[in-house]
């Protein structure tokens, strides 16, 4: 079971529906707000292999509408090198 976190060096602030997630010390900084931000909380919070389900009870949308799009911005993220696989 794949887990992910914050890629090592991201600092995140999460608040009111908006989570900000940046590389330190030199940024950019994303700014996450909506499904983004559904998206980066459940991929830090359960196995990866259900993010689309968790954001899908977030949101209240079927998870076959959802799974195209939380896939391909969980690679995104990943690509971007704020997400990571956690190692434990």
């Amino acid at each position: 079971m794949t887990r992910l976190r914050p890629a090592a060096g991201v600092a995140v602030v999460d608040g009111d529906g908006v989570v900000y997630a940046a590389p330190l010390p030199h940024g950019p900084i994303a700014v996450l707000e909506g499904g983004a931000a559904a998206i980066w909380i459940a991929a830090c919070d359960g196995p990866s292999e259900s993010i689309a389900e968790r954001v899908a009870e977030a949101t209240g949308a079927r998870v076959g509408e959802v799974r195209a799009d939380v896939d391909a911005f969980v690679r995104e993220l990943l690509d971007r090198g704020l997400l990571e696989s956690d190692p434990a």
